[in-house]
């Protein structure tokens, strides 16, 4: 039986791992994206827990509950940003390169 010749075009060993930590990496931004806006809507329009505390406590709570959600919200965004940012350039296609369109 004769080997079969390998495509030398195709990419190596090296770019095919580069490839899939890269889209590891894009997979876990967008599901720490996710968690994280999630997390900052709940945190956003869940009622503070005011048993037991004075008015201006309850009032500072409510106000840092907002605050703390608002900052989670941005930050899953920008998460999930930069997950898609990373996923687009992993996944597109390769341009041929100037070699080849001549050739």
């Amino acid at each position: 039986m004769q080997r079969e010749a390998r495509n030398i075009q195709g990419p190596s060993g090296a770019q095919r791992l580069i490839r899939a930590a890269l889209l590891g990496l894009s997979g876990g931004l967008l599901l720490g994206g996710l968690f994280l806006a999630g997390t900052g809507l709940v945190t956003r329009l869940k009622p503070a827990d005011c048993t037991e505390l004075s008015e201006e406590e309850c009032t500072f709570m409510q106000d840092t509950a907002r605050e703390m959600g608002h900052v989670q919200l941005l930050s899953g965004a920008s998460l999930l940003a930069l997950g898609l940012a990373t996923a687009v350039l992993v996944l597109r296609p390769k341009s041929p390169s100037s070699a080849e369109r001549q050739g």
